[in-house]
């Protein structure tokens, strides 16, 4: 059920909304004239206030002269917009809205002519200005009127002043020239009668037509009292028959009375009878409501014990929220920590020992054992949560619609007792027989027939406790679909979250095919740096034997050889060799056109802890696809230091006549498959340095052999593993940064490293008898 909140109204908000209805429906209008016409009838009758009423001026004249000026008066009060004083004047005065004279009827009863000058200015003026009344044009009429009216004196001819004194001469004189003044306008004297003539005769004609005119307003006049006349006498002759047809109606009805008054005891008679009926109809219809009521109280019920299955599993499926939750968050933690580990351990890679090195990449390997267990363990508890979850939401769904139904068959059972109590044949027969015999008295019994059928719709309708039930039912089926409705967009979230997770699988199935490729070229190419970590193990000897320099040496080993002689270390003397190599850039044949080299010192000295911390920074991400690499890199250094070590102890080194006819080969092969490998610029320098040693290690071998019958016939053996002392070279370092940076592979980076711990490794000769394939591979 959803309910609606109404805001409460304050007093001013109600008083203000009361007054506009009002006002909108007409009641204050209404309110108002009745207070009008109260005060008009105590100010006309105060004898009930201890005053004495003022004598009444008596008004002569006609009754048509008083309505004409009460009309007028009105007309006045209403243009001038005087309403209160117009409401007030009506009831005084007696006059009736609708018995106003019209501007037509006060003009004929004025008898101004319909065709003079004032009539049309009169009727031309007010409907030209409406706001202006007829009393005010005619009072403008009547000013201009008097206005344009001159007034003149009478007088005589002559003139005031006396003449006496004048000579006659004089006066002759004066004759004369008034006789000369007036000949000229002689012509305009005879015009000027013939114009006055003319105008004798339009007047004439004028007074002729102003004449008729008159007589016709007259006559106009006359017919209009007679017809007035003859109104009054044809309303009292009406008046007269209206006195006979009463008199004889009310005989007729005294008659119907009579007769009404047996079909009115008939009636009661049949109504007891109804009344009767009504009752017990009513009495079962009371019980059906109280079983309505109990299966109503067990719905609720129902519904009750619905929501809260509901909440338990919103709670369900809140605490499998919060679970996977927690399991998100431990996984991002371990994933935390994996880096933090990782992190240090890549700081340690350079500083620690080898052996502390191969414990860690056992831990390693280990905690990636128990990621890719914590990786899949996710997935499917959540997909037998959800299927969990699934098969108790489709049982609820199974319920939910059991009860449904049941709901609708009692629905129907309802209805069907509704239209049961709601047919009235008999009833409606015997309505139609009193139909028939009362066809006479329709006009008098119209109003009871109508009780009769208010009545009856009363009793045909449904109760008002009957009409809330249903109402109730319908909000909870409305209810009930609403909750069916949520119930279906959670289904259809949960059905997305599952191909969502289902995608995710299937993505990360992609991901672990694609590391399988990626571990088996990885694979293959450990395998071609196993191959020229061998191939360049045995120049790096000859260029052991060519600078041997006794400066830190492992002699844990020295014990095992033979002769017990001590082989020179090249770690003090790393940073030189590289030095010397990257400034003295060897003479390099590239398409038969011989290229020098230069290298600057700035870039082998640049490097420093904090490049080293730059660099490891920036390997961070590339670190997680590179550890596999450098784990199955370090197995395979440690299967050959353990091979080098079995070696020096067991077996016996042969000549030093062998070292020299094993070499050539190689070294050929040497800087060939470097070259083979090598791109860019960086790669072939390292293929040059390589190319560099070998020669040099030819020289020295002949030189070996030369001088082999001199020397005496050494046995030599070095420390597998160097000092946590001696840190790595830094043009090595530098190196590997640069690589990085330019996005070159670093693989020459690891081959680089790989040289450098050669060194550090024992140097041994290779072994006269024939060597096995997996010890080549180890």
């Amino acid at each position: 059920m959803m309910w609606v909140f109404v805001r409460p109204m304050s007093p001013d908000e109600l008083r203000k909304r009361l007054y506009r209805t009002f006002k909108d429906r007409g009641i204050l209008d209404t309110l108002k004239t009745q207070l009008r016409n109260q005060l008009i009838h105590e100010l006309m009758h105060p004898v009930l206030n201890g005053e004495l009423q003022p004598k009444s001026i008596p008004v002569e004249g006609s009754s048509l002269l008083i309505g004409a000026s009460n009309s007028l008066v009105a007309d006045h009060l209403r243009r001038c917009g005087y309403e209160y004083s117009l409401s007030v004047f009506f009831p005084e005065s007696g006059l009736e809205k609708e018995k106003v004279f019209t501007m037509q009827d006060l003009l004929q009863l004025i008898k101004i002519n319909p065709k003079s000058s004032l009539y049309k200015s009169l009727t031309s003026g007010v409907q030209k200005e409406n706001h202006k009344g007829f009393l005010m044009q005619i009072l403008m009429e009547l000013a201009e009127y008097h206005l344009s009216k001159e007034s003149c004196s009478t007088g005589t001819q002559t003139n005031a002043t006396s003449l006496y004194g004048e000579s006659l001469a004089e006066k002759l004189q004066l004759i004369d020239e008034q006789f000369a003044d007036i000949y000229p306008q002689r012509h305009k004297a005879e015009s000027l009668e013939a114009k006055l003539a003319e105008y004798k005769k339009g007047i004439e004609e004028q007074l002729q037509t102003e004449m008729s005119q008159k007589l016709n307003h007259f006559k106009e006049v006359e017919i209009a009292k007679i017809r007035m006349e003859e109104k009054r006498r044809s309303q009292k002759e009406i008046s007269q028959l209206r006195h006979e047809f009463e008199k004889t109606h009310q005989a007729k009805s005294e008659a119907l009375l009579s007769r009404e008054k047996n079909a009115i005891e008939r009636l009661q008679k049949h109504q007891e009878i109804e009344a009767k009926e009504v009752y017990a109809q009513r009495q079962d219809l009371l019980k059906d409501i109280e079983i309505v009521r109990g299966r109503e109280a067990e719905l609720k019920q129902r519904i009750e014990a619905f929501e809260l299955a509901q909440r338990l599993q919103e709670e369900k499926n809140k605490s499998v929220d919060d679970a996977l939750r927690r399991r998100e968050l431990s996984v991002k933690n371990i994933e935390d920590t994996y880096e933090q580990k990782l992190k240090n351990e890549l700081l340690k890679y350079q500083l620690e020992l080898k052996e502390e090195y191969t414990i860690r990449s056992n831990r390693i390997t280990e905690e990636e054992r128990k990621n890719k267990v914590y990786d899949k363990y996710p997935a499917t508890t959540l997909w037998y949560l959800l299927s969990n979850v699934l098969i108790c939401l489709q049982l609820e769904l199974d319920s939910v619609k059991a009860q449904v139904l049941v709901l609708t068959k009692q629905n129907h059972l309802l209805t069907e007792k509704l239209r049961e109590t709601t047919d009235y044949p008999l009833l409606k027969e015997e309505k139609l027989e009193f139909q028939m015999q009362n066809k006479l008295l329709k006009q008098q019994l119209e109003e009871i027939r109508n009780e009769n059928l208010h009545l009856q719709n009363r009793l045909t309708q449904p109760s008002a406790e009957h009409v809330a039930l249903q109402a109730e039912l319908k909000r909870a089926e409305n209810a009930r679909k609403l909750e069916q409705k949520e119930f279906e967009t959670r289904k259809q979230v949960l059905e997305k979250q599952l191909q969502n997770e289902v995608e995710h699988c299937a993505q990360l199935k992609i991901e672990l095919l694609d590391s399988e490729t990626s571990l088996r070229r990885i694979n293959m190419q450990v395998e071609d740096l196993k191959m020229q970590l061998r191939q360049t193990q045995t120049a790096l000897e000859n260029e052991v034997y060519r600078n041997p320099k006794p400066s830190v040496v492992d002699r844990s080993v020295t014990d095992f050889t033979r002769d017990k002689i001590v082989p020179h270390d090249i770690y003090t003397d790393g940073d030189d060799l590289l030095k010397n190599r990257l400034l003295s850039g060897p003479v390099v044949q590239e398409d038969g056109v011989p290229r020098t080299r230069y290298f600057s010192r700035t870039r082998t000295e640049s490097s420093s802890p904090d490049s080293d911390l730059e660099f490891v920074a920036n390997t961070k991400a590339r670190v997680k696809e590179l550890e596999k690499e450098a784990a199955f890199l370090e197995e395979a250094y440690r299967n050959y230091q353990q091979r080098v070590t079995q070696a020096s102890v067991v077996s016996i080194l042969p000549a030093k006549t062998q070292v020299p006819s094993l070499l050539p080969e190689s070294l050929r092969s040497v800087p060939l498959n470097f070259q083979e490998r090598t791109v860019f610029v960086d790669n072939k320098f390292v293929s040059e340095q390589l190319a560099h040693s070998g020669l040099n290690d030819i020289g020295s071998a002949k030189h070996a052999s030369l001088t082999g019958n001199l020397t005496p016939q050494q046995r030599r053996v070095s420390s597998p593993r160097r000092l946590s002392s001696t840190p790595l070279p830094k043009a090595r370092r530098s190196l590997a940064n640069q690589m990085f940076l330019e996005g070159k592979p670093l693989s020459h980076y690891n081959l680089l490293s790989h040289l450098s711990s050669a060194t550090s490794a024992p140097s041994l000769s290779l072994p006269s008898g024939p060597v096995s394939q997996e010890q080549k591979l180890g």
